[in-house]
């Protein structure tokens, strides 16, 4: 066995390491969908997985960086920008009110709750720039593409701001198609030249 699958040991098993990560990626996303971000310790985690703590740290650098795995296997974003471009803003629109309207996952429900983290907030920004805006932007191309792909990033950020303060009832009770529809024109606006 060599020095580096050592680490991967736990009660004599030599484990594989991408099942490993999956398993410490599982756990975490189970903790922290019961608990919270910010109740769940490294060693919660890693005891939840079978695995030496230490082990969280070589694969995701620390908790943080687990976290932000966990945040980007959840997201659903970087799909809508795949596809036909006359078709995105319908894409956009149903995406505003299907999963941003919706219940949300339970993972997005769970860390509501831990919104103040530093870490989680640093991850939901870094994820603003790499997940939504950054590939929209490339996406759409053009002038001012960031400004207009930032538009849209506003609109998904408002709408669940809204729906999160409680003000959102209107728009939840209101017919799911037309709402897509009205979105769709408000996201095609956001995108123009």
């Amino acid at each position: 066995m060599n020095p580096t699958d050592a680490a991967d040991t736990c009660h004599g098993r030599v484990r594989d390491r991408e099942a490993t990560r999956q398993r410490i990626l599982d756990s975490a996303r189970e903790l922290f969908t019961q608990e919270g971000y910010a109740q769940v310790s490294s060693r919660s985690i890693a005891a939840e997985a079978g695995v030496n703590v230490a082990l969280i740290n070589r694969y995701f650098g620390a908790k943080r960086g687990l976290l932000a795995e966990v945040i980007a296997e959840d997201a659903a974003f970087p799909q809508l920008v795949q596809g036909e471009r006359q078709t995105l803003p319908r894409r956009i629109a149903e995406h505003v009110v299907h999963r941003t309207l919706g219940e949300g996952t339970p993972l997005q429900r769970a860390l509501l709750h831990s919104l103040g983290d530093p870490d989680l907030k640093s991850v939901f920004e870094e994820r603003l720039q790499s997940a939504i805006i950054g590939p929209l932007a490339d996406y759409i191309g053009g002038p001012d593409a960031r400004t207009r792909a930032t538009l849209v990033a506003a609109l998904l950020i408002g709408v669940g701001n809204v729906r999160r303060m409680g003000g959102a009832d209107a728009l939840m009770e209101a017919d799911a198609d037309a709402l897509v529809q009205r979105l769709t024109g408000i996201v095609e606006r956001c995108l123009e030249e």
